[in-house]
């Protein structure tokens, strides 16, 4: 059976069982098929880990109120308010650290555009020929794409996250319910295809040119100092003594 063969069959048995929210229900499996896909799995192998989509269909019919069943969901639903605080803190450190890298880009991208504009605020920036200055400006520019990439990735990851976190919820309070689960959600990031490449492409690029302008901008301060410790002949240290 193929992607379009079990979409068609799922959505025609919940139209036929009535069954709520079936277009939904339709685009969650036809997203299931988009991510497997990508990750190289085939539509028959999608198809046969899935199942049967009749019965698939049939187990979203309302079951009988059980009042075993009924303790259980409430039970299932109380252990996830009690783990609500640790999932939230969870989720807040990964939060903060997603501003935190988004500070180290930003930095890095304004350390670029000061070594190339030639400004040091309050001597902040450690004195050095222009020409290095805007070298090392490149490689700092470089460094600031590949973590507003990674940022990009990592907050991806988080999203991703949340909706697996709720998605692991909503398919166990249904699984002791009685009802028929979702899809699961992978935890690693699904962007588009597009989007995929452009990123992949920036990040490789921006790495290279960030090691290549760093390794040239050491170069170039070695040479034009004639020693090895370039730093000790532009006095770096002997600026942060006297301060």
């Amino acid at each position: 059976m193929t992607k379009n063969e079990f979409l068609s069959t799922l959505a025609a048995e919940l139209k036929r069982r009535t069954i709520a929210d079936t277009d939904e229900i339709v685009s969650e499996y036809e997203q299931h098929f988009t991510f497997k896909m990508a990750d190289g799995y085939s539509e028959e192998e999608i198809v046969a880990k899935l199942g049967d989509p009749v019965l698939i269909a049939a187990q979203f019919e309302p079951a009988d109120s059980d009042p075993d069943k009924l303790r259980t969901k409430w039970m299932v639903r109380g252990a996830f308010v009690v783990a609500a605080v640790p999932v939230a803190l969870f989720f807040l450190m990964l939060i903060v650290t997603a501003v935190t890298l988004m500070a180290f880009a930003m930095s890095f991208g304004a350390l670029a555009v000061i070594l190339f504009a030639d400004i040091n605020v309050y001597s902040l920036i450690p004195p050095m020929p222009y020409w290095n200055g805007a070298v090392f400006g490149i490689a700092a520019a470089a460094l600031a794409v590949l973590l507003a990439v990674g940022c990009v990735y990592y907050v991806a990851f988080i999203r991703q996250l949340a909706r697996a976190y709720g998605r692991l919820r909503h398919n166990l309070i249904a699984s002791v319910s009685g009802t028929a689960p979702l899809p699961y959600l992978a935890v690693h990031p699904q962007l588009g295809g597009k989007i995929n490449r452009r990123l992949r492409l920036a990040a490789l690029l921006s790495f290279a040119l960030c090691a290549i302008s760093m390794l040239l901008g050491i170069i170039v301060a070695v040479l034009s100092t004639g020693t090895i410790e370039f730093w000790h002949a532009w006095n770096w240290f002997a600026m942060v003594m006297v301060r």
